[in-house]
């Protein structure tokens, strides 16, 4: 019977977990700089931002590495911020500005991992037309706990008012965890409230390392990078210690 009442248990606190696991929309946000650099290469700071399939795909927060694709020739586009944002493309070529982690209602402490930012575009030479990705942003080449490519979650001024501003909050290479290589991009933050408007802007511009990278317009330009998140980690916590007393008994 103890068996029983314990798997029981346990079950439930599988299915409560699976019911509450929490989750972000991903976005990205893009400038139209006219940026004439190789890609991943620094493409500067003027021009209007716009953003991609608007939180339009979910990171659910349970540890996987989940794979984000934006197809910047045929993706639908959002006027973010400056003269030229319009929902239209200007140029054959800009940045990554940021990406958009839109709160869905958790207010906890979450981490997420970014890794292989790769800007895949279509190539004619030599013949005939093939895919070649540009993968700018494996994080391999730095040391462990420098600001590469994303500045801490707190440094844009449109969304520091909705982030708890604490030494805790960082974006650095991490050698923890990785889907490709040995280091990716590692993100601490929290929301200060659970309100659906929060969101982190995690920018590009100004880091210290492969800031403003540059992606194209054209050639059938698809952004991707992989993801990973987790919360604050009491629920799991409370799952392994239901775990490891069915183990004992």
């Amino acid at each position: 019977m103890r068996y029983v009442a314990i798997g029981l248990v346990l079950t439930f606190a599988v299915g409560a977990l699976a019911d509450t696991i929490p989750t972000v929309q991903i976005s990205l946000g893009i400038r139209e700089t006219g940026s004439t650099a190789a890609i991943g290469q620094n493409g500067g700071t003027s021009g209007g931002i716009e953003w991609v399939n608007l939180d339009g795909q979910t990171l659910v927060l349970d540890g996987t590495w989940q794979l984000f694709t934006f197809n910047i020739t045929t993706d639908p586009l959002t006027a973010f911020a400056g003269g030229t944002a319009n929902g239209i493309l200007d140029g054959l070529a800009g940045t990554i500005e940021h990406v958009r982690i839109k709160s869905n209602g958790y207010d906890l402490p979450m981490t997420f991992w970014i890794d292989d930012v790769t800007d895949t575009i279509i190539e004619s030479v030599p013949p005939p037309p093939h895919p070649v990705p540009y993968n700018f942003g494996s994080f391999e080449e730095y040391a462990v706990g420098t600001e590469v490519m994303f500045q801490e979650p707190n440094y844009s001024g449109s969304t520091d008012a909705m982030i708890i501003n604490d030494p805790s909050a960082v974006s650095l290479v991490t050698d923890d965890a990785f889907y490709g290589g040995v280091h990716s991009d590692k993100i601490h933050f929290q929301f200060v409230s659970n309100a659906l408007a929060n969101w982190c802007r995690l920018t590009t511009n100004a880091a210290p390392n492969l800031p403003n990278p540059t992606i194209r317009f054209d050639q059938g330009s698809v952004v991707t990078f992989w993801m990973k998140g987790v919360p604050e980690p009491s629920a799991l916590l409370l799952l392994g210690l239901v775990a490891g007393l069915l183990r004992r008994r």
